[in-house]
């Protein structure tokens, strides 16, 4: 028997399970209502789970079901070890942990550590007392000479960071809502709980986490005075933060751990992922985020252009080629719908959103869908501002009054990039509230339910039906190797409408090309054709002109 090449051995000996999962994100609150009350729970994951098992999913992703007051939809969490009663009880998540189990999936949750809900005991014991052991689990300062905040840093919700609490005197840090108050990673004490609450979770079965915010965790506090501006992530020091936390709890266990990581550089990537890193893979936002200048205004949208779009995912590929592992996505719980921001509203529909799964899904790294992605479920319409339940939308709302919009202007602007786009419930039919539940749903269902929803899937020209080539191709094809593991090689890359990419191993080579505008072009393809392997339109009787959103993957003459 031939020997495997060394290098092929020492690099198949650290391929983890991960690397050929494909993650769908649940956010539950939208996600189905077994109880008809309005609000998505975990039953109702459980009995929707044999839908993502239809997908050909193998990961679920689940955003925080934790003991919460609700201030941010359950990223402010009053007990980690309880589950919120709007989602059920801790034998249903049990239960959904062994169903996911039993279909060969695997759940990862949220991990929220940057701060918890000013209703967690750790907080009540912290506020009512300056010597109680957890006063110093968060972050106090005394006012300053006039009495008022410490300093002027914003918080990313809009308004100052520190909020004042008269029974000691002294103001809390908060990063995001100031029922949001930030916990102090520089406590030892508070570190160890961390970890024992990771640890404990682990032991229920959960396979990994995605971790909320996590480069906030480092602060830069300086007493004397700060320039006015958002709190910063991603501060220096906050690498021993996270050298600790993934030795204590990540690595000695087999988990998938994705970082949202606000902050990290292109040169930083390779220290957070991959080989020596602090975690798996983590969300990269220069992609979605082409639209917002630095200011982090959504009512001062950026123009962009595809070769900005091209540019950064070429970036961060060319480092995986090198290292480490991306999180490949368009959408998720705090992001619009990708066809609304990435596609002109007279070309949504099957076509664009099948080119666009087909852009991002064979990249190097771990696909990660949104619920209601492989529908082609977008955007919806605000009618006020009363309509938005994010706290966020609401902030960048009064904020472009403030700066002298419109009401209607401001409602628009800030409507196009609302995080409420994502979390209007799921759509599984045409029927009353699209299937979602015979309440009144928490957020009112997109309009469009009617002709976006999963009653078609089966057929074969449905976007679902696309997404499930995809993973085929990814997973249980000749392909797979070359799709997991492959170089990646932008190709044309000075076309202003097509992106095209190349993946390569030592024994296959294929190519994606995709067409972003709703006309016909031209391409001159650098490289020849073998088969066609998948397209969303008719690319195999002429390799020339692309329709308008047409994509293909191709298999090329090595």
């Amino acid at each position: 028997m031939a020997q495997q090449p060394l290098a092929e051995a020492f690099t198949a000996a650290k391929r983890m399970w991960w690397e050929k999962s494909i993650v769908y994100q649940v956010y539950p609150k939208s996600f189905y209502d077994s109880n008809q009350d309005g609000i998505g729970d975990l039953q109702g994951v459980i009995q929707k789970l044999d839908y993502l098992h239809e997908l050909g999913v193998d990961v679920i992703w689940l955003s925080p079901v934790y003991k919460s007051p609700m201030d941010d939809n359950g990223y402010d969490i009053s007990d980690y070890q309880g589950i919120a009663k709007e989602f059920g009880t801790m034998e249903d998540m049990e239960r959904l942990i062994a169903e996911a189990e039993r279909r060969g999936m695997k759940l990862i949750m949220d991990l929220v550590v940057n701060h918890t809900s000013d209703e967690h005991p750790w907080f009540a014991q912290s506020k009512a007392n300056k010597l109680h052991p957890h006063r110093d689990w968060y972050i106090w300062q005394d006012g300053n000479e006039s009495g008022g905040p410490p300093n002027q840093w914003q918080s990313v919700f809009g308004g100052s960071c520190w909020e004042y609490e008269p029974i000691t005197n002294q103001y809390y840090m908060h990063t995001f809502s100031k029922k949001q108050p930030d916990l102090n990673w520089e406590n030892p004490a508070l570190r160890q709980a961390v970890y024992h609450m990771i640890d404990w979770w682990i032991e229920k079965g959960i396979a990994g986490f995605r971790v909320d915010a996590i480069t906030f965790i480092k602060k830069a506090f300086d007493s004397s005075g700060h320039e006015p501006g958002v709190v910063k992530a991603n501060q220096e020091g906050v690498e021993t933060f996270l050298t600790e936390l993934s030795r204590k709890s990540f690595l000695p266990h087999d988990l998938l751990t994705v970082a949202e990581a606000p902050g990290v550089t292109l040169e930083q990537l390779s220290s957070y992922v991959g080989e020596g890193g602090y975690f798996s893979m983590l969300f990269e936002f220069d992609h979605v985020d082409l639209d917002l200048e630095k200011d982090g205004c959504w009512y001062k949208p950026k123009k962009w252009e595809l070769l900005d779009f091209k540019k950064a995912i070429s970036s961060s590929q060319a480092v995986f080629n090198e290292k480490g592992w991306g999180a490949l996505y368009l959408e998720n719980h705090d992001q619009p719908r990708s066809l609304s921001k990435f596609i002109e509203p007279a070309g949504i529909g099957p076509m664009s959103a099948k080119m666009l799964a087909t852009v991002y899904f064979l990249l190097k790294g771990t696909p990660f869908i949104y619920q209601g992605q492989e529908l082609g479920m977008t955007n919806t319409t605000f009618r006020s501002v009363e309509e938005f339940n994010d706290l966020a939308s609401i902030d960048q709302y009064y904020s472009a009054l403030k700066d002298g919009l419109s009401k209607a202007d401001a409602l628009t602007a800030v409507g196009n990039r609302s995080r409420d786009n994502a979390r209007t419930p799921m759509q599984w039919n045409g029927a009353k509230n699209a299937g979602f539940s015979e309440g009144t749903p928490w957020l009112a269902v997109n309009s469009n339910y009617q002709s976006v929803n999963t009653e078609n899937r089966h057929d074969p020209e449905s976007i679902f039906y696309y997404y499930q080539q995809l993973i085929r191709l990814r997973k249980n094809s000749e392909f797979t190797n070359v799709i997991t593991y492959g170089r990646y090689e932008e190709v044309i890359e000075n076309h202003p409408d097509v992106m095209a990419y190349i993946r390569r191993d030592d024994t296959k080579s294929i190519a994606v090309i995709a067409n972003f505008k709703n006309k016909n072009v031209q391409i001159d393809l650098p490289f020849e054709v073998k088969n066609v392997l998948l397209t969303n339109g008719s690319l195999a009787e002429n390799l020339d002109t692309l329709q308008p959103y047409e994509c293909a993957v191709l298999e090329l003459l090595y």
